[in-house]
């Protein structure tokens, strides 16, 4: 269902079969209350409606701070709806959309899971990950396919300090230690 391209009170949601008659359009925009098989009471806008392809209605709530929320309800768990009043005849008037500013967005987004991606190791074990995420917490860590890699220190299966190996003496027995104080703060927490 896709309502993004809707006209204001056209009458139609955008998907498979779902163009509606003009006897269905007068409801578009109306206040109205629905009752669900589960006992929910919902009240909204009909902001628009799919009879005939995923039998469904989306009801638009608008929020105090004048944001809208939209409510995608099936109709299998609708038990009556009512509308509490006729259609609103203004038009809404949609704003603009920068869309250079939603490529950026996108960009970053895009840039945070690729950066978040790296934090999670490919078939390790929850153990292991949970190892990683504590040094991570204080050390730049990274995954090598499924050794853990802290200040050029390499850290291998079971994860415990006697299995750390670094050409830096340094940078070893800091690992170490972390990894120590890590260990002893995960298994009293489980």
């Amino acid at each position: 269902l896709d309502c993004r391209e809707r006209p204001r009170r056209s009458g139609w949601c955008r998907g498979p079969g779902a163009m509606a008659t003009p006897q269905q359009n007068h409801l578009l925009g109306a206040p109205i209350k629905v009752s669900t098989t589960l006992g929910e009471e919902l009240e909204g806008e009909l902001f628009c409606y799919d009879v005939s392809g995923c039998n469904s209605l989306i009801l638009r709530q608008v929020l105090p701070n004048g944001h809208s929320d939209y409510k995608w309800i099936r109709t299998n768990v609708i038990r009556e709806v009512r509308a509490s009043g006729p259609p609103k005849l203004a038009d809404e008037v949609l704003p603009a959309v920068d869309l250079r500013q939603v490529e950026a967005r996108a960009a970053e987004a895009e840039a945070r899971a690729r950066g978040q991606a790296k934090n999670w190791g490919a078939g390790v074990t929850e153990r292991a990950q949970d190892i990683f995420n504590a040094l991570s917490k204080t050390m730049d860590c990274e995954w090598d396919r499924e050794d853990i890699l802290c200040f050029g220190v390499r850290i291998t299966k079971p994860y415990n300090p006697d299995t750390c190996a670094g050409d830096n003496l340094q940078e070893l027995e800091r690992v170490k230690k972390v990894l120590e104080g890590e260990l002893v703060r995960l298994k009293a927490a489980s």
